[in-house]
């Protein structure tokens, strides 16, 4: 959910509707759905100036806001850069508006997140960032693709095609796995491509949104 406007959202989305993922917020938490993690990519221009209206969303709602930095996922050139911001700037307005925080580790399944509180908040916000301080070596997550693919990092082209196996070879399918397990890298090297420097590996060729999964 990268931004609280309406019509920001709607651009965003292309399309979607706020409402609709607030109404699913209110479901999830009158059935006891939690922890109710809400993604938001921090966007240099274009909802960076809603950070301290995130923040405002965990006083009240036991919810786990987690900003995360914009990657350079499908994107060849560096325009990429241009959107990028870091989060120490969550930080920065905290600062300025006088805001206590706190570290916490009680989120479950945080992954990983780097987690705060608010003094007096119920709910907490979290910190991904793995262009400026990539977190590789505890990375614990896979990710299955819209169309099939297992990748073993979001940023490295290396895909393993799972679909043909999930119904009718279990045992291939667990062999995929594991051998995308074993090929996890020990650096993304996406702080390398901030800094114009070049890379081991190749990055995807796919933006986020053909990624899906």
């Amino acid at each position: 959910m990268d931004s609280l406007h309406e019509d920001r959202f709607r651009e965003i989305t292309r399309g979607g509707r706020l409402q609709k993922v607030l109404d699913g917020i209110k479901k999830a938490e009158e059935i006891g759905l939690f922890p109710i993690k809400l993604n938001v990519v921090l966007i240099k221009g274009q909802n960076d100036d809603e950070i301290l209206d995130f923040l405002e969303f965990t006083k009240d709602k036991d919810i786990n806001i987690r900003f995360i930095e914009y990657m350079p996922i499908g994107h060849a050139g560096n325009s990429w850069k241009e959107k990028y911001l870091s989060l120490e700037t969550i930080f920065e307005k905290c600062r300025e508006q006088g805001l206590d925080y706190e570290a916490i580790d009680n989120v479950r399944g945080n992954g990983p997140s780097e987690n705060y509180r608010l003094k007096g908040a119920k709910g907490s916000f979290g910190l991904i960032h793995p262009v400026s301080s990539h977190f590789c070596a505890s990375c614990n997550r896979l990710r299955l693709t819209a169309d099939g693919y297992i990748k073993a990092c979001l940023y490295w082209d290396e895909e393993l095609n799972i679909r043909p196996f999930i119904l009718n070879n279990p045992e291939e399918l667990v062999r995929l796995v594991k051998k995308a397990i074993d090929n996890k890298p020990e650096n993304h090297e996406m702080a390398l491509k901030l800094q114009d420097e070049a890379t081991s590996h190749q990055p995807t060729w796919r933006r986020m949104s053909q990624i899906g999964g």
